[in-house]
Formats: structure tokens, sequence, C-alpha cells
């Protein structure tokens, strides 16, 4: 038997949740007496009607999903998010290692080499017995950083585990090398890098596939939409070996799960590919305390740059200075084993060096200065403090730079108390990653009950003015408070940023599933809205038109949240393309989503069960207590179903631009923060103190977070340092 269409499915959803109630009512003059009063069961019975009607369009829709994506048709969407997802990652981090001036004037040349440590698997397991040939060989690979993709792609397990010193470039490299697996994906095909952060991963309550899914979908959420990919496409592209995972940052999850994590690694089935990066003492020690080593993994090591690479990465792109350097190469060479010369043997104190001694007027020969820098340490320390000041030093515009377009000039001793506060908060909560979605979590939580409040009222407010055009302004907007108030009291925030899919044509389908769950929710208020009357009935207050009355409100009001609710969330989908993840983008896609909400859920629920409530549809007379009781009620069963669940949130409490604009004039009065936070970590990423890795950011290294939150020494005042602006931000 042939099967309902998608469109007979909406019809249908149309004709019984909206035409036959609405119907029913207006008509309520042309039916008999004794039926009039039981016009109002059409809304339940429709309602039952519209949860029949989406219940067999998801089976419908799983059963044809099972079959669909079974064959050639289902591989090719397959193959299409692969290279979607390939050209996605070459834009990104090509635009983040450009950021980064990982290529001019011209890249540190790093060497990496078979570390020597006792953390390595025999050759034969890394190489294979064929490769040996049965004999005991020690295992010998070296490089640099420009054949480290053709070395990797020859390995033929193909995991690799990179280790380092802190600052010794091992996620540049990380970076370099999806690059360059990107360009071979392209050239031979294969699976896509994939450069993820390893802090949010915890080894004991997930599996390393599962997390990896979970990333993907968080930082390319397109990958999410099944009628573009096929169902399960991340999940698909993880265990089918579409992608290589590069993590970053082993040694960044706390140290307790370092052991956990290997052993986690070393059990993934064969011929799943990946590459790690971690700090070498803390792998030793992991490896040590586990006695498991990850058995068909190659384990390199970066080595200390040496004087000369130094020498060229200093003095590459500089200006004629009269020597400026000299003094400094001349102690390098004389003493490579000094402290100046053991702290620029590191990547990133050279690159740092390099900024801060970028300006003619900075003279470099201080850091020979013995009795300033008797060691290693004073060095390093004196680098990362002058680092931010340096990046902030004001420089005069060119003189033909259109007004407005210069930098932003911000206060270098204010920056480094904003900066400070958000290290020592990040610190806090054991985490590198900087979320502009995470920051409420920075204000008290007195606070972020009054935020959630507040955004609950302002949607309250908005759903309100929906219902005054039914039932009246007063009615409406008490209403619209009570619930918001109510819903407020129990309000939490979201744990993603979301988004918005406009696009209609090809979507259709997708209504039946959100149906299902926007009618649950419907149901959820309007029993909290009748448990409301039947409460204030018993307390002896009169709402009045009784049980019936009651009733027919919170079943109307029920449907009308179900009905947008559903369109909401059907338009909450993810786009059909992937798309670079950024913070700023998904900022913008918040806050636009967060209008379209309070239009279709808010002020369109609250317009539904105006009209139908009132001389529309039941024609009742509700006074201001009838509006204070449905709206307390049925706002406190939404909160509580959404802090229940962790899913269902209504209105500017399901923002995550909410909370963040919230949070962000929260701290900005108290002088935490800027007022204009955003365009701060934006401009902080342009001059290289924050780096992005997907839609977060983060310090450009954790020794400069690690730094910022220590508590301040007494250091000397750098004489590079830039002078107070013109303008504050």
């Amino acid at each position: 038997m042939r099967r309902p269409s998608q469109f007979t499915m909406v019809s249908v959803f149309v004709l019984t949740v909206l035409v036959i109630p609405l119907a029913s009512n207006i008509a309520g003059n042309a039916v008999p007496e004794p039926v009039r009063p039981y016009l109002w069961l059409a809304w339940p019975v429709a309602a039952a009607a519209a949860v029949t009607a989406a219940v067999l369009e998801v089976r419908r829709r799983h059963e044809a999903a099972a079959l669909a994506y079974v064959g050639s048709e289902g591989e090719e969407r397959l193959r299409h998010a692969a290279q979607e997802l390939a050209l996605t990652v070459h834009r990104q981090w090509s635009a983040e290692a450009q950021k980064r001036m990982l290529h001019r004037p011209q890249p540190l040349q790093v060497r990496w080499s078979s570390t020597g440590r006792p953390v390595t698997a025999s050759a034969a397991a890394v190489l294979g017995e064929d490769a040996v040939g049965g004999r005991p060989v020690r295992l010998r690979l070296h490089g640099g950083i420009d054949d480290i993709t053709q070395k990797y792609v020859q390995l033929p397990k193909r995991r690799l585990v990179l280790l380092g010193a802190p600052g010794a470039g091992k996620t540049v490299l990380a970076v370099l090398l999806t690059l360059g697996l990107v360009q071979h994906q392209r050239e031979h095909g294969g699976p896509v890098p994939v450069l993820l952060s390893l802090s949010s991963w915890d080894p004991r309550a997930e599996h390393v596939h599962a997390w990896v899914v979970r990333r993907l979908t968080e930082d390319y959420p397109a990958l999410v939409n099944s009628e573009v990919f096929g169902p399960q496409a991340a999940s698909r592209l993880v265990t089918d070996g579409h992608v290589v995972p590069i993590l970053d940052g082993l040694d960044e999850i706390p140290a307790e799960l370092h052991t956990a994590a290997i052993d986690a690694l070393d059990h993934i089935a064969p011929g799943s590919p990946w590459v790690i990066t971690c700090r070498s003492e803390e792998y030793e020690a992991a490896v040590a305390a586990g006695g498991t080593v990850l058995t068909a993994a190659a384990v390199v090591e970066l080595e200390p740059v040496g004087v000369r690479e130094v020498t060229a990465f200093l003095s590459e792109g500089a200006a004629p200075d009269g020597g400026r350097w000299t003094p400094v190469l001349a102690r390098m060479r004389a003493c490579p084993d000094g402290p100046l010369a053991r702290a620029l043997s590191s990547p990133l104190m050279a690159a740092m060096a390099r900024v801060i001694y970028s300006p003619p007027t900075s003279d470099p020969a201080e850091l020979v200065d013995s009795v300033r820098f008797p060691d290693q340490d004073a060095v390093e320390g004196h680098l990362l403090d002058a680092f931010i000041p340096s990046a902030y030093a004001q420089h005069p515009p060119p003189p033909d730079a259109r007004p407005g377009s210069e930098p932003i000039q911000y206060p270098p001793e204010l920056v480094r108390r904003w900066f400070a506060f958000l290290a020592v908060r990040m610190n806090q909560h054991a985490t590198r990653d900087l979320a502009w979605w995470q920051v409420h979590w920075i204000v008290p939580a007195a606070g972020r009950r009054l935020m959630g409040i507040v955004l609950e009222l302002l949607t309250g407010i908005v759903a309100g003015l929906g219902v005054a055009l039914g039932l009246g302004l007063s009615v409406g907007v008490l209403a619209g408070l009570a619930g918001g108030l109510s819903a407020g009291l129990v309000a939490m925030a979201p744990s993603r940023p979301g988004y918005v899919n406009l696009q209609i044509r090809g979507r259709q389908r997708l209504f039946g599933r959100k149906l299902v769950l926007g009618l649950a929710i419907g149901l959820m208020m309007g029993v909290g809205a009748l448990c409301a009357f039947g409460l204030a009935a018993g307390l002896g207050v009169e709402t009045g038109g009784g049980l019936e009355s009651a009733a027919k409100a919170a079943s109307t009001a029920g449907l009308s949240v179900g009905i947008t609710f559903a369109a909401m969330m059907w338009l909450n989908a993810p786009a059909d393309t992937i798309r670079s993840p950024s913070a700023q983008a998904s900022l913008r896609d918040d806050r636009l989503v967060s209008g379209v909400r309070l239009v279709v859920e808010s002020f369109g629920s609250g317009l539904l069960a105006g009209l139908t409530t009132g001389q529309h549809g039941f024609g009742l007379d509700v006074d201001v207590t009838w509006a204070l009781t449905a709206g307390l009620g049925g706002g406190l069963a939404v909160g509580v179903a959404g802090r229940l669940t962790g899913r269902f949130q209504t209105g500017l409490a399901a923002s995550t631009w909410g909370w963040y604009s919230l949070s962000r004039a929260w701290l900005s009065l108290r002088g935490r923060l800027p007022w204009r936070l955003m365009r701060f970590l934006n401009d902080a990423h342009e001059r290289g103190v924050l780096r992005q890795a997907g839609a977060v950011y983060q310090f450009r290294h954790a020794r400069l977070q690690d730094r910022l939150a220590a508590p301040a020494p007494v250091r000397d005042a750098p004489r590079h340092g830039g002078h107070r602006p013109a303008r504050r931000p």
C-alpha cells in the first residue's frame, strides 16, 4: 500500500490543528444549542490527531532513511560530506596560519626525530614485520616542518605521537601537518584531517570516537543535516575512516586522566589513523605510570632550535638597524648552553622576542644583562611579561589611512588586567578554551539567576503583546510577566550557540519530527496551567469560568505553544553547507536565532493563545487573576521541564547571545572586561595574543595564560611598551 506523502502529512496537521478547531468555534452559532457547549473538545481531539500524524511521519521517515542510505546514494552523500569538510578545514586553518604568521617572513626551521625516551613500541609494531624482516631494528625517524606530511603518510598505521617541551612548536607543527594532509587528500584522496584540542575529553566517560563525533558536530553543525549529508554523517565519517583526528594537547586534560587516555587510544580499532601532541615529560610519566605504550604509533620529539636557525629567524624580514641583534646572537654563539641560548631555543620565546624587539626604538641587547637575567626562567619571564605591552604598543597610522580604519588602541595596562582576569577564571575552570557562550559562568550564581529572570521577563513581555491582541493589553502583559517570572526562576543557560536555517524547500519532512517535541512542550505547559487553576480553586481564589473554562484555556495555550515551538525547532536546524567555525560567526548566528525565536516562538504562541481564547475562539471572559494564574502555572511547567531535560528553553533564556550580553554588561560595569568584548577578543586574535581553535579562542600559548593567572611578582618595567592611547575602547 502506498504510504502518505509528506505534503499529505503537513496538510493533515494544518487541517486538524488549525482549520477544524477554529471553524468549529467560529461557526458555533450555527450548531444546535445542546451541542454548542462541547465544541471546545475539537481542540484536544485535533491535538491527538496531530500527534498521531506526527508519529506516523516519524516512523515513515525512519523507515525511509534505513532504505535510502544503505546503497550508492548514502555513500555519495557521505563522500560529499567529506569533500565539503576538506574544503572547510583548508579555509579554516589557512586563515589561522596566516593570522599566526606561520609562513612569513619565513617559518622557524624546527627539526624532529624519534624520541629516545622509553615510550615507543618496537619498530616491527610500528612499521610491520615485513619492513624490519624480523631483525631487532631501532626506529629512526627524523625530518623538519617541510616533510612532516610525507613522513606521516609513509607510516603503515598512520599513527603518530608528537612530543616536545612547552613552547617547542607542537601546535604549530600540528597546524602545518593538517594543511599538508588536506593538500595530500586533494591530490591522492584519503581521509580528511581534523585538528581538535583535546582539553575537553574525559577518557573515563567518553570513547574517543564519540568525543570526536561530538566535537565535529559542535564545530561543523551542518554535518547534523541529514537531508544533505545523510543520517549520522559525523559518526559515519569517523567510524568509516574518512577523517584523521589530529588531537592537540594530551597534556591539557587533567594529569590523573593521562594514563586512562593512553589506554583508551591504544584500544582504538586497527585501521583508524590519528595524531597526538603532548608535552614530553607528561607523556613519559603517563606511560611509566600505566606501563602501556601505544603499540602501533611512532613517537617523535621536537628538538631545540639551534643558534643558526634562531639567527635566521630573528634577522629575516628585519630592516637594516645597525646590528641591534648582534650582541644577542654573539652571546648565544659564545654560550650555546647559557640562559639566553636555552630560552631562545624555544620557538615560542624566539617568536615573542621578535615581536617585542621589532620597534626600532627597542634594544634587544638588554637580554645579555646577566644581572637582570641570571637564568633561563628570568629571560622567559621577561619575554612573557613584555609580550602584551608590545603587542598593544601604539603605532601612528599611515598617512593614507581612512578615518576609523586604524586599529583600536587599548591601554596596555588595562589590557593586561582584563587578560589576567580571564586567565584566572579559565584556570579555575581547568580549561584552555575561551568560549563566548560560556562567559556567564564567570558571573556569580546569584547574578546568573537574576539574568535568567530578566531574560524570561523580556520574553514574557513579547509573548504578552501577542496575547494582548486577543485578550487586551493588561491581561496579555500580566500573563506574559507572570509566565516569564516563573520560568525565569528555574531558567538554565543553553550549552551551545544556536543557528537558524531559513530555507524551506526540501525541509518539509523535518517538520513532522519537530512537531512531536513541540506538542510535548505544549502539553507540559497546558498541564501546568491547569494545575495552577486547580491550586487556585483549592485556595479559594476566584478565577471565573470554572473547570471547563480552565481546561479550554489550558488546552488552547498548550496547543499554541506546541505549534510555535515546533516551528522554531524546525527553523533552528543546521545549514546545508559546512562553514569554517569562528567566534564572530557563531555569535551572529545566535543573535539571529534569538530574534527569530522572539517573533515565531514567543510572540507567535502568545498571538495564537490570545486569538483562540478570546472572541475569535472560545470567547472566554478573561480577567487579570485568570491571566496571572495561567501565566504562573504554564511558565513554571515549561521552565521545570527545560531544567530537568536540559533541552527545552523558552525565548531569550534559550539564547546564548542573551546570556552573553547580560554577562558582558555585568562584567563591564564592574570593570572586569571591556564593554565590546567580542571586538576586543577579535582584535587580540589579530595581534597574535589569542589564537582561534574552531569557534573558541585560546591564549597564544598555555604558558602565557598561566603567567597571566599567576600572582604578579615584581617585574621590570618594559622599556619598549606603548603609550597611552588617544581613544579608549
